[in-house]
C-alpha cells in the first residue's frame, strides 16, 4: 500500500501547534475578564466577547484534533481526507495572510499563516499521488 510520511508528518504537526495555540489562548483569557473588570471592554460587549474568545478556542482546538484524525488517512493517500485538509490549510494560510496585511503589528497571525503553509504545500506537491 502506498504511504506518503512527510504529509502526515507536516499535518500532525500542523495539528499539534493548532491544539497548543488553543491551548495558550485558553490561558490567557484572564487579560480579557482584567479588561473588561477595568472598563477597557465595555461592559456592554464583555460577555459576547468573552462568549467569542471561549468559542473560538474551542473551534481552534476542535480543528487541530480534526487534522490529527486526517493524518492517517492522508499517509494513505486518501482523496477524501487529501480535500478536508487542502480546505483548511487554505483557510489558515488567507486567514494569517489576510489579517497580517491588514494588520501587520499582530505577530499571532504570522503563525496561523505558517501552520496553513505547512499543511498547504506538501498536499499541493504531492497531490498527484492521491488522485491514483
Amino acid at each position: 500500500m502506498k504511504e506518503n510520511k512527510i504529509v502526515y508528518r507536516c499535518s500532525q504537526f500542523s495539528g499539534m501547534l493548532l491544539i497548543i495555540a488553543a491551548l495558550v489562548k485558553a490561558i490567557s483569557i484572564n487579560n480579557l475578564v482584567v479588561g473588561a473588570t477595568t472598563g477597557d471592554i465595555s461592559k456592554h460587549y464583555a460577555t459576547s466577547v468573552l462568549i467569542d474568545w471561549s468559542f473560538s478556542c474551542m473551534l481552534l482546538s476542535l480543528i487541530g484534533i480534526w487534522i490529527l484524525f486526517l493524518a492517517r488517512d492522508l499517509k494513505n493517500l486518501q482523496k477524501r481526507a487529501w480535500s478536508q485538509a487542502v480546505l483548511i490549510g487554505l483557510a489558515f494560510t488567507l486567514f494569517g495572510g489576510g489579517f497580517w496585511f491588514r494588520y501587520p503589528s499582530s505577530l499571532h497571525l504570522p503563525f496561523f499563516l505558517l501552520v496553513g503553509l505547512l499543511l498547504l504545500v506538501p498536499l499541493l506537491i504531492y497531490s498527484r499521488r492521491f488522485k491514483q
